[in-house]
């Protein structure tokens, strides 16, 4: 007989060998992969299969600018200090 474990409890199992950060749980700004997510969503071409959206992301990906990432990572201060000052609630970030 088949058990399916709920995704959600894989995930804490496999996190629980993982070392994380207490993020507050309504601000992604404070997570930087948020927003890379964000950036190749907006260039993201019209794909028809699953091969097609696998290479575009990829693409995307290799070719994502790495000022982006540096400016991400050198703001991460100021993202910290807006969620604190918004007592963990999303910010305008």
């Amino acid at each position: 007989m088949l058990v399916r474990i709920p995704a959600a409890r894989v995930a804490q199992d496999f996190l629980c060998h993982v070392q994380t950060l207490p993020w507050p749980a309504r601000s992604p700004e404070l997570s930087p992969i948020q927003h890379v997510w964000d950036q190749l969503k907006r260039q993201m071409p019209l794909c028809h299969s699953v091969h097609d959206l696998e290479v575009a992301v990829q693409d995307l990906w290799v070719h994502l600018p790495q000022d982006n990432i540096r400016r991400l990572i050198n703001t991460m201060l100021d993202r910290v200090a807006a969620c604190i000052a918004a007592g963990g609630d999303p910010t305008r970030s």
